[in-house]
């Protein structure tokens, strides 16, 4: 058997990471370390480990790098060393054949770097994607870096890590793992939702996540640009809110705010089966997430994405893009909650949306052999 470990550190991931670890439990020849830690733990930002619970998992180590709840969130600073220490600590006490991270959040880029230095073979997904106007996009990279097996979701990245130095051989295009989800067939229903939120979901409803964009010069402008549309355009507005990084705080307050008003309610995490269960119901998607350029594509929701906290991302013909001003916005939002924009993006679906991604990246990962020691290739260069 080999053990792969798999760290969460809050709702931003466990949706994606979910399907794959279902895969690699179920998987003969794998067996499943799950390492929950994070906003996961904060009840300021939703206890969402009750969400791994329900979903069937008991966390194999618990790791705590935020502290008190009723306190700001710490420092980036701070936090990337917690995790870097916490996961380091628990690698070292049950070390696994491998360590799976997703993405390029700060925490994950601390795990890879304690993973590297306790000589655990890393398994990283999503790399090769672009956020320029956040700082996570050079975490990314680093990650990649640092990784030893490459699970990414378009040809498109899989060139990008081949860019970076990486050896082809361990390159594998799978998809999304997070459009799994799609398949779910206990998505709740409308009335189902409305019960749960306290709100009743008269369309047209509108899925809103305001993100910190850590590199653009404005931070605040994205979020107020937002608000702005909100107060502008009549719509049932269900909005979550931000995570740990640099400037959620200010996000936070802003957005809580905004969702005093009637017909909005503000959460601090829907979980899978909820967030999945509103985008096949809403009407449009605004923001800054990424999820509006890889989860609303699978259910054909329109989404205007706000300022340049993804640049450089690929984007399908569901996403409306306007700069972080506020006339742009309104009018991007009414263009996404015209009817004739839901009829243009029905005709298009993303690739390798079959369900199946979790599954192929768990055959993936049980074929490999994670290198001990974990050595990489050298990178040849032409004289």
């Amino acid at each position: 058997m080999t053990t792969i470990a798999i760290l969460t550190t809050g709702r931003q991931d466990w949706g994606i990471l979910h399907s794959t670890a279902i895969a690699i439990r179920a998987h003969p020849d794998l067996e499943l370390r799950l390492l929950v830690g994070g906003m996961h733990l904060s009840t300021r930002h939703g206890h969402t480990i009750d969400d791994v619970r329900a979903d069937g998992f008991e966390p194999d180590a618990s790791l705590d790098w935020l502290g008190a709840d009723d306190a700001a969130d710490p420092r980036a600073s701070d936090q990337a060393g917690g995790a870097l220490q916490a996961v380091g600590a628990a690698l070292r006490d049950a070390p696994p054949d491998a360590l799976l991270l997703v993405g390029d959040r700060l925490e994950t880029a601390a795990a890879a770097v304690a993973a590297t230095l306790e000589r655990v073979p890393i398994i990283h997904l999503h790399g090769g994607e672009q956020t320029l106007g956040a700082f996570d996009d050079a975490l990314r990279h680093a990650i990649t870096k640092l990784s030893h097996l490459h699970l990414v979701s378009h040809e498109e990245h899989a060139r990008r890590v081949v860019a970076l130095g990486e050896d082809p051989a361990s390159i594998h295009v799978v998809g999304a793992p997070g459009l799994d989800a799609a398949a779910r067939g206990d998505l709740p229903s409308r009335d189902e939702l409305a019960r749960d939120l306290g709100l009743a979901l008269d369309a047209p409803v509108v899925l809103v996540t305001v993100q910190p964009a850590t590199l653009e010069r404005e931070p605040m402008a994205t979020a107020a640009a937002v608000v702005a549309a909100m107060d502008a355009v009549p719509a049932t507005y269900v909005i979550t809110l931000p995570n740990t990084d640099p400037g959620g705080d200010e996000i936070r307050d802003l957005l809580l705010a905004a969702a005093a008003k009637p017909g909005r309610v503000a959460v601090d995490a829907l979980g899978e089966r909820r967030y999945w269960g509103l985008l096949r119901i809403a009407d449009a998607m605004l923001g800054n997430s990424s999820s509006a350029l890889i989860e609303a594509p699978a259910v054909n929701l329109p989404a205007v994405d706000v300022g340049d906290r993804q640049a450089g991302r690929r984007v399908g013909p569901n996403v409306l893009h306007a700069p972080a001003d506020p006339d742009l916005v309104i009018d991007a939002l009414r263009e996404a909650l015209a009817p004739s924009t839901r009829a243009r993006v029905a005709l298009t679906r993303p690739a390798l949306a079959d369900g199946q991604v979790g599954r192929r990246i768990a055959d993936i990962i049980a074929a490999w052999s994670p290198p001990r020691p974990p050595r990489k290739p050298p990178i040849t260069v032409p004289d």
